[in-house]
């Protein structure tokens, strides 16, 4: 292993040492997979979209079978989805374009740091509007146009932004996939969100985004303060991710079994 890779190496373990376990387990990744878990679980979800599939579902493929789940992966590379076992059908679409499943067709529509990459985020949630039933669920999670990296990555030249991003994230396939970050921060979504017909159910910012900088511990140190300044400002705007359960109105509105987890 080269020095540089050394120092690297390193400083990552340090600073992921650094990290209270509650920080990772409270942080918006975690809701995404408690709330897609009883989300799987409520007795009106059978159908399920998972928009931005790629290679891999975020939950264990016996979920399906413990609920009852037929699982469709959209995403526009046919390739990405080629890889993922989980899918009980493949749907090769551009999620702010035409999606070809019938209207009211879906119980559940899940997207796992996907709406970032779409360049109109007003197009996608009017098709998922579409495709969800009346009193469908969408449970989204992804950042905010506002995130430390997020205008790092728009404000940097596309050549410095990508080597800083490979210093963080290392040899990643996401490194490839341009983030537009189109009305992601809270307010502008939220309005998407209503203009599209959604009620929501619940929302959860994350402020912890300190991860990118764990390849130079000072640096780390610094970002890490700053997010616990956010924390504790508790503005949703200047929220690093944002993740939202939001519900399609129409008959017999179940939001029970969210009550246990959403508590506000």
């Amino acid at each position: 292993m080269s020095f540089i890779a050394k120092f690297l190496s390193v400083n990552r373990r340090m600073s992921k040492s650094l990290t209270p376990d509650h920080v990772h387990e409270a942080n918006v990744f975690g809701a995404y997979r408690k709330l897609g878990t009883i989300a799987l679980s409520h007795p009106d979800v059978a159908r399920v979209a998972d928009v931005g599939a790629g290679r891999e579902w975020q939950f264990p493929a016996y979920y399906k079978r413990w609920y009852g789940i037929e699982l469709i992966g959209l995403d526009i590379g046919a390739g990405e989805m080629a890889h993922n076992q989980a899918l009980d059908r493949r749907v090769v679409c551009d999620a702010t374009g035409v999606i070809p499943l019938d209207d009211a067709s879906v119980d559940l529509v899940m997207v796992h740091s996907g709406i970032e990459h779409f360049p109109d985020n007003a197009r996608f949630m009017e098709n998922m509007a579409r495709i969800l039933r009346p009193g469908g669920f969408m449970l989204a999670q992804f950042p905010s146009r506002y995130a430390p990296f997020a205008l790092a990555n728009r404000m940097l030249p596309a050549w410095l932004a990508r080597r800083v991003l490979r210093l963080s994230m290392g040899d990643t396939e996401a490194l490839g996939f341009k983030a537009h970050y189109d009305r992601t921060n809270y307010a502008a979504f939220a309005r998407l969100a209503q203009a599209a017909g959604f009620t929501e159910i619940y929302y959860l910012p994350g402020y912890f985004s300190s991860s990118y900088f764990e390849f130079f511990s000072p640096a780390f140190v610094l970002s890490y303060l700053f997010d616990m300044a956010r924390y504790t400002l508790g503005m949703r705007e200047l929220a690093s991710y944002n993740l939202f359960l939001l519900q399609k109105p129409g008959q017999a509105p179940n939001t029970e079994p969210f009550r246990l987890y959403a508590w506000k």
